[in-house]
């Protein structure tokens, strides 16, 4: 069937969580016993050609594109531009927001938007909520007030009480919502050093309360972030996440692992997959920010490269046999969102996202470079070989 995983294919190495000890330098340590393997298995060769029922783009043969066309795909829909309403840069209940926003997520519950970014306006998980995905204003409690959902677990170690949380990823897991995230657990050579939280909440609105322990590498300076909460067609929990590579060891790289039922952790006898490794000249020094997502039987990774400070930050895409991989590079390998294709500087940190019969991106841009990341929406349409075109930068 296109878009299984396919067992086999990539190496794999039985995998436990091990939680944060701090050293007495502050430095999280990865820990595992001799029962356990790292949070990252050693490194193996990822694929670079995906199964030969699985849509390959460009290359796509003929026949399998002519049986395809013969299927009864859903249909889709050609997306409508989307431009984000004007608002204030201030963060005030009641009033529409354009200002800073990046790393921008994005789920719909009850006819409604929710999206989630890496921290601003003094909150943990700042969240706004929309009805038409163009205008949007912050999420209140009952009373119309200012709430921050989330409740960072105890590790995390950051100013203004666990401020400073990156890129979060929230999905409906079970019969409640998970929110990932990424927070300081410690420093490592005068650098924070970053753990993954999981945490769970009724609504995408939270409370989102601390569960399970979390997520760390300490033999990466930087450790692991972005992660992002995918569910998919079956109703299988993902987590997918970043790892920041070790100096002249090993480079970037994009990971997934199967989560349990409830959202509170990896589902026993999962295995980490790594989907994608730093490799191509526009990624320069790092690869971050995964996303999946599944649309008309075809299994997408949207990822970012490069330097989110600059203008060269940009987005690019990989069609997968399925959540586990293996993923390939499309577009022959160039970005998909850049600076030049966009009009928008840097677009990055995007999450792909099923909007009624049409695929869309939310990712964020710089008004001007080292101003303000905010929020944008992009139509994408796929074509017969699975591979994807910007209608809309938005």
């Amino acid at each position: 069937m296109r878009g299984r995983a396919l067992a086999g294919v990539l190496a794999t190495v039985a995998l436990a969580v091990s939680a944060c000890s701090g050293s007495s330098e502050g430095t999280p340590e990865a820990g595992p016993t001799t029962s356990e393997a790292p949070l990252i298995p050693e490194p193996t060769a990822v694929p670079t050609v995906l199964p030969s029922d699985v849509l390959a783009g460009e290359m796509q043969d003929l026949a399998k594109l002519a049986e395809r066309l013969a299927q009864q795909l859903p249909q889709q829909n050609r997306p409508a531009p989307i431009d984000v309403a004007a608002g204030s840069e201030h963060w005030r209940p009641g009033v529409a927001y354009r200002g800073y926003f990046a790393d921008p997520d994005i789920v719909r519950a009850d006819g409604r938007w929710y999206a989630y970014a890496t921290n601003t306006s003094h909150l943990r998980l700042p969240t706004l909520v929309s009805r038409d995905l163009r205008t949007w204003t912050p999420l209140t409690d009952g009373a119309g007030r200012k709430v921050d959902p989330l409740q960072p677990a105890g590790w995390v170690r950051s100013r203004g009480g666990g401020q400073s949380l990156w890129a979060p990823g929230v999905g409906k897991v079970g019969k409640g919502w998970t929110a990932a995230y990424a927070a300081q657990a410690g420093t490592s050579g005068g650098e924070r050093h970053n753990c993954i939280g999981l945490a769970r909440g009724p609504s995408p609105a939270g409370p989102f309360r601390p569960v399970g322990e979390p997520l760390c590498y300490g033999q990466a300076q930087l450790g692991v972030i972005d992660p992002d909460v995918f569910v998919d067609s079956t109703g299988r929990p993902w987590l997918l996440w970043k790892f920041s590579g070790v100096v002249n060891r090993r480079p970037a790289g994009l990971f997934v692992r199967r989560l349990n039922a409830d959202g509170t952790g990896f589902a026993e006898g999962s295995e980490t997959r790594e989907l994608l490794t730093l490799d191509e000249a526009w990624e320069g020094d790092t690869i971050e920010n995964p996303s999946m997502v599944q649309f008309r039987g075809v299994t997408y990774l949207f990822y970012s490269g490069n330097s989110w400070e600059r203008a060269d930050y940009a987005t690019g895409y990989a069609i997968c046999a399925g959540p586990e991989g293996p993923c390939v590079r499309q577009n022959h390998g160039a970005p998909l969102l850049t600076t030049a294709t966009t009009g928008n500087p840097g677009p990055g940190g995007a999450t792909g996202f099923v909007d009624g019969k049409s695929l869309r991106l939310v990712y964020h841009a710089w008004d001007r470079v080292g101003g303000l990341r905010r929020m944008h929406v992009a139509g994408l349409w796929q074509r017969d070989d699975g591979t994807l075109e910007v209608v809309d930068p938005g």
